[in-house]
């Protein structure tokens, strides 16, 4: 046997030694690598890119003495994060905003006056008046919550076409004056409890000019994250656009003696950015820098998975270093593929099961479901009970949860007994569906019928599969979910990685065992 390969199936045991000891004391952590999701910690003092992944951009972090807490915003909400070694995750929180708030952009997350904040730009609010996105922030004694009602900023909307008011971003000054930032260098002051604006927006910083021959989508000075370090206070934005060319997006720097500017430009500029096609993450920007517990600095920001943009903005981590004028590097410029030292700090347990046996009354972290769709869901007993709605897969009840992984296969079981109700489980738009009676495609064109319809033969319940390896689809179904029949081949590539369990018409859908497996790639 060669040497490469020994050293290959020595890292493999000591990466399944540790995670089967870490099992008997974390049973999460075990349930994400039975389901083979990416994790970052290697079990050898190493970890890989990415942290948290999946569809989880936007990233804010702030530290509490010894432990840390990101958030990510979630359509009509947030979910926080809680680590101690920067790597591994525990999901501590999904709070849902109330009815009437939806399309929540980019968060800041802050620690002030013994409580956390978390400031938000909300697209849809009740009583939106005002051009753009409107501003809030919600507070909490503990990141778990309770967390307190949305206060509006009510910042004063400038005359500006270009006006958009979003990804906030806080600084407080050692005397404890407050500011809050956002988009294209605008600025607001904030009042002694950081819920108000006292000032109208002041246009305070135009950008770092990257040059002409970069292939970006846009200017778009966005995600201000600030900082202060020494005599200066650092501004951190993201600019060239979130999505558009692989190298559109990155991460800047500048700083100031005054949070409020002028601010100077960084000569090192871009701190991450995505430089060629062939490299493993694309998008990479929208960061936020910190300092870790032992003195060290950080950064966490998103990137796409090269050819699988769909997927989202997963989470990263690189380590910082100050050179000698105060400016602050990417170490050893190092990138986010390389395998990189795990930093110091205790292990919480990591990552997020997608499987789901549907046995707890409460619905996991994991489902993203809306305010309109809660009271048409019943969770516990090992099922999950769904009251149809409308006419159609679009129009009906459904929840979802966000793939991971690139290559994927998710099962469930699925009863029905309605001739007028349809259930059933799809990828984006597309997947399985059934009457109680027979199965078929679900939203499928004409051409797509030709062999779509087979009988169910176990009292309206079956057993469905779709598997996505590289975004090429199948689809399975089965009597007892152990032998299954394949239907629908020769479909197009698939690009959504949203999965979807969904019931629509006149009456009731019985969910069991929702399965999540990814699949090597």
């Amino acid at each position: 046997m060669r040497l490469n390969q020994l050293s290959s199936l020595l890292l493999l045991f000591v990466t399944l030694f540790f995670y089967n000891a870490n099992a008997q004391t974390d049973n999460r952590t075990q349930q994400v690598f039975s389901e083979k999701q990416p994790i970052a910690d290697q079990g050898n003092g190493y970890y890989i890119n990415p942290i948290i992944p999946g569809n989880y951009g936007d990233p804010s972090l702030v530290r509490v003495e010894d432990d840390y807490y990101m958030a990510f915003s979630r359509g009509d909400g947030f979910i926080i994060w809680h680590s101690r070694d920067m790597v591994n995750w525990e999901p501590i929180c999904r709070h849902t905003l109330p009815k009437g708030f939806n399309r929540v952009w980019a968060v800041d997350l802050q620690y002030f006056d013994d409580r956390f904040h978390l400031y938000m730009p909300v697209q849809n609010f009740p009583g939106k008046e005002i051009r753009g996105f409107g501003n809030f922030v919600v507070s909490a004694e503990n990141a778990k919550g309770p967390w307190s009602e949305p206060i509006d900023i009510e910042i004063p909307v400038p005359d500006d076409e270009a006006w958009s008011g979003i990804d906030p971003g806080f600084i407080q000054t050692p005397e404890g004056e407050k500011y809050l930032y956002v988009n294209h260098g605008y600025v607001v002051k904030l009042n002694d409890e950081g819920n108000k604006a006292v000032s109208s927006p002041e246009l305070v910083y135009d950008g770092w000019q990257y040059p002409e021959d970069w292939n970006v989508e846009c200017m778009c000075l966005e995600s201000p994250k600030l900082f202060r370090k020494d005599k200066f206070y650092y501004l951190v934005s993201a600019e060239g656009g979130t999505s558009g060319p692989s190298t559109a997006h990155m991460t800047v720097v500048a700083r100031s003696e005054s949070p409020t500017g002028p601010w100077e430009n960084s000569p090192y500029n871009p701190l991450v950015h995505t430089y060629r096609q062939d490299e493993k993450w694309w998008h990479q920007g929208h960061g936020t820098i910190f300092e870790a517990t032992d003195g060290s600095w950080w950064t966490v920001y998103h990137g796409r998975l090269n050819g699988y943009t769909a997927l989202g903005r997963s989470c990263l981590l690189l380590p910082v270093e100050w050179t000698d004028d105060g400016w602050p590097m990417i170490k050893n410029s190092l990138n986010a593929a390389d395998l990189l030292p795990l930093p110091k700090g205790e292990n919480v347990g990591h990552g997020l099961a997608l499987s789901d046996d549907f046995n707890s009354e409460i619905p996991g972290i994991q489902w993203s479901i809306g305010h309109n769709v809660a009271e048409h869901l019943q969770f516990g007993n090992g099922k999950l009970i769904m009251n149809a709605t409308g006419n159609s897969l679009r129009e009906g009840t459904s929840i979802t949860v966000g793939a991971v992984n690139a290559s994927f296969e998710v099962t469930v079981e699925v009863e029905v007994n309605d001739e007028n109700t349809l259930a059933g489980i799809a990828l984006g738009y597309d997947g399985i569906q059934t009457d109680g009676s027979q199965s078929t495609f679900s939203e499928a064109p004409e051409w797509r019928k030709r062999d779509a319809e087979i009988p169910v033969k176990n009292d309206g319940r079956v057993f469905m599969k779709i598997k996505n390896f590289r975004k090429d689809l199948s689809f399975y179904v089965s009597d007892d979910g152990k032998n299954w029949q394949s239907f629908g081949k020769g479909l197009r590539q698939h690009d959504s990685y949203n999965i979807r369990l969904f019931v629509f018409g006149d009456g009731t859908a019985v969910f069991q065992n929702f399965t999540y497996q990814g699949l090597e790639d």
